[in-house]
């Protein structure tokens, strides 16, 4: 029998509403953070202090790392490449490769943590970690990232003496500060165990409305619906068993990531994971490299490049070039770190995993040990030894 149909009740299972909430909670505070003003004062005031060109493209790739490590990669680039663009003007250093190390560094060193893109909050939420062990499995991934980086910047161009530049900022909302940063604030709790998403939906659903009011409907909110329809298509696979038979999670990842993006690639080989997600997530992060649609984040930074600059198609190109040599140098490092350390160090111990919760929601999120006691042929599923160890 080749499989079966899902349910209704299945379909609602496989649901993770929790993953949803946070992610609507995650979107909207960020937003309202963004049109707060605040983020772009941090940027003007960072920058501000650097001399030269390359310790200034410097200061905006380690910037756009840590910026999308705590609030997305997209609003990120969102904040900084206009930022860049507009400071080229005032002197003379190669905004565009700028531009495109700006849009690997939000790929790969905003990875470190579950809230730097949605594949890792995916991963995390499935996983059961805790925040300090989710980041322990990304820090040496993000090292070697960063020193790509470094590399890449003094490759590109030579560094030159840089000239004030002043920019325009947005007005400031203190009150729209706040209530983004305590809607900010309950994600990170739920990020903590110490909650379930309901209170920042809630509190985001209000704030928006008090803050952004008609301007959420230009909040990409996208990724919720994607999501969640990437549920039950992966709980329609499971039930047609066609996850049999082996595969490298590592290779697939990346290349699936090139061909439909690496958040849908993590949702479509999560069933594949077996409680290796340091591989998933390894192998999704460095796939966020490559082609234009590998990441979104790629996708959208060079769309907001155009539209700032007006620029020819050659940052296209440059982009692509640019991202290629990461994704080699990056899907080397991930396998070299892979094969170096033992699978056993992934397991977690008893004490981080994620409670039980209450809620209904966390009684629908499809957890993997779910999935083997429901679909028995899958459990043949090999992926590497890895996942071989850890179902022992």
């Amino acid at each position: 029998m080749i499989g079966r149909k899902v349910s209704p009740a299945a379909a609602q299972r496989a649901i993770d509403v929790d993953l949803l909430l946070v992610l609507f909670a995650l979107l909207t505070a960020v937003e309202i953070l963004r049109q707060s003003g605040y983020l772009d004062l941090i940027v003007a005031v960072t920058v501000s202090r650097f001399t030269t060109t390359r310790a200034f493209a410097l200061a905006l790739i380690a910037l756009s790392g840590v910026l999308a490590s705590l609030v997305t990669n997209d609003v990120t680039l969102f904040i900084v490449i206009p930022f860049t663009v507009v400071a080229s003007r005032f002197s003379d250093f190669d905004v565009e490769d700028a531009v495109v190390l700006e849009i690997v560094a939000t790929n790969l060193v905003g990875c470190l943590t579950p809230l730097g893109n949605p594949q890792n909050l995916f991963v995390f939420h499935r996983s059961g970690w805790s925040a300090a062990h989710f980041m322990r499995v990304m820090l040496p991934f993000v090292i070697w990232s960063i020193a790509g980086l470094l590399a890449a910047l003094f490759l590109l161009g030579r560094s030159r003496v840089m000239t004030k530049t002043m920019v325009n900022l947005p007005p400031r909302d203190r009150a729209a500060a706040i209530a983004g940063a305590i809607c900010f604030a309950f994600v990170l709790l739920e990020i903590a165990r110490v909650m379930n998403a309901w209170p920042a939906a809630i509190a985001a659903f209000a704030s928006a409305a008090i803050f952004l009011r008609r301007r959420v409907f230009r909040v990409d909110y996208s990724i919720v619906p994607l999501f969640f329809f990437a549920f039950i298509v992966v709980e329609g696979l499971r039930a047609l068993n066609l996850y049999r038979g082996g595969a490298h999670l590592y290779a697939s990842s990346i290349l699936l990531s090139q061909v439909i993006s690496n958040v849908p690639a993590t949702v479509l080989l999560s069933p594949m994971a077996g409680g290796d997600w340091r591989t998933l997530l390894y192998g999704v992060n460095a796939g966020g490299c490559g082609t234009i649609i590998a990441s979104l984040a790629n996708l959208l930074g060079w769309r907001i490049y155009v539209r700032e600059s007006n620029r020819d198609p050659r940052f296209f190109r440059r982009l692509t070039l640019i991202n290629c040599a990461f994704l080699a140098w990056i899907a080397v490092g991930g396998w070299i770190l892979l094969s170096a350390t033992s699978p056993r160090s992934d397991r977690v111990p008893r004490e981080t995993r994620r409670p039980a919760s209450s809620s209904a929601s966390s009684a629908r999120s499809p957890l993997p040990t779910r999935a083997s006691s429901r679909v028995a042929p899958s459990a043949t599923l090999r992926t590497n030894p890895s996942s071989d160890r850890i179902r022992r």
